[in-house]
């Protein structure tokens, strides 16, 4: 990002998730002064964390690229002119991350919050309970001493359940 630091990550990374980072750090440094880094970068992040949502459109990889080079020859400092090199460097080199978040409504890497599905392993699960008893939305169900179930449609995909399973019951995609 230009500052002279290095950043390492490995394969649990997730790619779109990234950009998204790097856009909000850009966007919240941003002055202002110039039209394509206040408003563009803006467009993008709003982009960027809608597909991190599921919420993305097959156009929106054409409509990033397109902002990310006006941005990259229009803006005038330099923070503007290399806010789009994250969003342009994980299109270029994990383009497929961002259409599986598109396309599947999955993140490959298990990060993005909205795009995850937890499930209970009932060959694993021991009726505990602990999970029920932690999740905020009451989205689990069961008995003791026998397999509880999520409920899709309630759970808001916070992780409680899957922190406090003490058998790893709780698995999610």
């Amino acid at each position: 990002m230009g500052s002279g630091g290095l950043i390492v990550m490995d394969e649990d990374a997730c790619m779109v998730d990234v950009a998204r980072f790097f856009l909000e750090f850009t966007q919240d440094e941003s002055c202002g002064k110039c039209t394509p880094c206040r408003v563009g970068t803006k467009r993008m992040l709003e982009i960027l964390t809608r597909i991190t949502r599921g919420e993305g459109k097959e156009e929106d990889l054409t409509t990033l690229e397109e902002l990310a080079e006006t941005i990259k020859s229009t803006a005038l400092c330099g923070l503007g002119q290399g806010a789009p090199n994250p969003v342009l460097s994980t299109l270029k080199h994990f383009r497929y991350e961002y259409e599986v978040h598109i396309r599947d409504k999955k993140c490959p890497a298990g990060v993005c919050q909205a795009l995850m599905e937890y499930q209970i392993l009932s060959d694993v699960c021991k009726g505990c309970g602990l999970c029920a008893r932690n999740c905020p939305e009451d989205a689990i169900t069961g008995e003791p001493k026998k397999p509880y179930q999520i409920n899709t449609d309630k759970c808001v995909k916070c992780g409680k359940c899957l922190s406090k399973c003490p058998f790893n019951a709780i698995v999610y995609s």
